[in-house]
């Protein structure tokens, strides 16, 4: 942070998209995978927003976007550890909004369905092993196809840039519908 700012300037956008994914049965989910997946998914944000937040309200504010998911406000089986760590970043990028609207910090989280990333194939197809129906019939009656990483990529250039200077506490959901059903 300390580089970025030297070469940059003050630091006035933050993308907290740090995540990984554990996909098992939760009675096979053990403590230290429990642990490990809140540090990359939660702590992470915890960690770079308190970093950066002092010298964003000393430069006059900015804009955080947290990668959260579906897998917020949709559980899917097997993946009960995920599901939790989505569900606080969630609620991380509502409270930070909360707190700091007065200090002309916003704080919005983007919310990937599907995506056609390694992240997302993966989870695809580690739900497919687990007997998950992730066909792509399923897939189209779900989120109509896939989604695309540029997709995901202009949802959260729209959070962090200016054109969203109203829109704080959102979650903006890239999915195709999919939490819409």
């Amino acid at each position: 942070m300390r580089a970025a700012t030297d070469k940059f300037g003050p630091i006035t956008v933050l993308f907290n998209h740090a995540g990984t994914i554990v996909i098992k049965p939760f009675l096979e989910t053990t403590l230290q995978e429990w642990d490990w997946l809140h540090a990359v998914n939660v702590r992470s944000m915890f960690l770079m927003t308190r970093a950066v937040l002092p010298g964003m309200i000393a430069a006059g504010g900015g804009s955080i976007v947290c990668t959260s998911s579906i897998s917020a406000v949709a559980a899917t089986p097997n993946e009960v550890l995920y599901d939790t760590t989505k569900g606080a970043c969630h609620m991380f990028a509502r409270a930070i909004a909360v707190e700091f609207r007065d200090r002309n910090i916003r704080c919005n989280a983007v919310c990937p369905g599907f995506i056609r990333t390694p992240h997302g194939l993966r989870e695809v197809a580690d739900l497919g092993k687990l007997g998950v129906d992730v066909s792509d019939a399923a897939m189209a009656a779900q989120q109509g196809r896939i989604g695309e990483p540029e997709e995901v990529a202009k949802a959260a250039l729209f959070l962090a840039s200016d054109e969203s200077s109203f829109v704080n506490g959102a979650h903006l959901f890239v999915d195709n519908a999919f939490t819409a059903i």
